[in-house]
């Protein structure tokens, strides 16, 4: 494909994602998997009741004494609650969110290719669940080591520049797209193609190599949806300082439903892309 052709072509599918957005079954995997993600930003910020206490603070002993103690007091709860609840949505997305893109998945191959012979039901996608949970897994994996060690790697040569640091940050969060759009199509090839894991992941790389430019603008899009809450949520100092502490949760509440709706477009744009390749 040439560049307009793929423009185009990306342009399609996200516009055919959009179209669907008013068949609400397929709305429900990710709506359920938000309502998870709100009761665990929910625990977190309630984090000093006495009935969630006894079950948070043990893990939050992992952050360090200083950092436990911060967020048992007003207003370093709110100071803290970003970090703590990224954390527990990275473990509820180790169970939950493979699954949530499964049935997706079948919901949106089920829309899309009503014309085609074979069909798909929500059973596959709990027989994948092991395998969507692993490729899961696996992705978020790497992209967490990326984020981790490369920072690591290049605190001493940015601490005392924050140009450099600002362009380091800019270069490690198109780094992270990159890596991310060479997986993009990974899960919903297990369901759509109905293929193991192993051959997924192929899959997955063959049409990035193929189409690279057309794979990276493709998780390109809905990363650029989430940037400014991300953003706030980093700078939840300034928030706290300067504006009401509380309004960190609400900025977090936001981004759970930001987080919705570009996993239900990812996932309808990738789904479009594999059942036309189908035909």
């Amino acid at each position: 494909m040439d560049f307009i052709h793929q423009l185009n072509r990306l342009i399609g599918l996200y516009v055919s994602a959009i179209k669907s957005i008013f068949k609400t079954i397929i709305w429900l995997p990710f709506f359920l998997y938000a309502v998870l993600q709100l009761g665990v930003l929910t625990m977190c910020a309630f984090y000093v009741h006495p009935y969630i206490y006894p079950i948070l603070s043990p893990l939050v002993a992992f952050f360090g004494d200083t950092r436990a103690e911060l967020l048992g007091h007003y207003p370093g709860l709110y100071l803290l609650l970003p970090l703590v609840y990224q954390w527990g949505k990275l473990a509820l997305g180790i169970i939950f969110e493979g699954l949530a893109t499964g049935l997706t998945v079948v919901l949106f191959a089920d829309y899309f290719g009503r014309h085609l012979p074979s069909r798909w039901r929500l059973s596959e996608a709990f027989r994948a669940w092991p395998q969507l949970f692993m490729g899961w897994l696996i992705i978020t994996g790497i992209l967490f080591i990326i984020n981790w060690y490369l920072p690591e790697t290049a605190a001493n040569m940015l601490r005392q520049s924050p140009r450099r640091a600002a362009l380091f940050d800019l270069g490690l969060r198109l780094v992270t797209v990159a890596v991310y759009s060479m997986f993009i199509y990974a899960l919903p090839a297990l369901i759509v193609l109905r293929q193991n894991l192993f051959r997924a992941f192929a899959t997955s790389f063959g049409y990035f190599f193929k189409y690279p430019l057309f794979s990276f603008f493709l998780a390109l899009i809905p990363y650029l949806i989430s940037l400014p809450v991300s953003f706030l949520a980093r700078n939840s100092e300034v928030i706290v300082t300067r504006f009401t502490p509380e309004l960190i949760y609400y900025i977090l509440l936001i981004g759970i439903i930001i987080d919705m709706f570009i996993n239900y477009l990812l996932t309808g744009a990738v789904t479009k892309f594999l059942i036309d390749a189908q035909e």
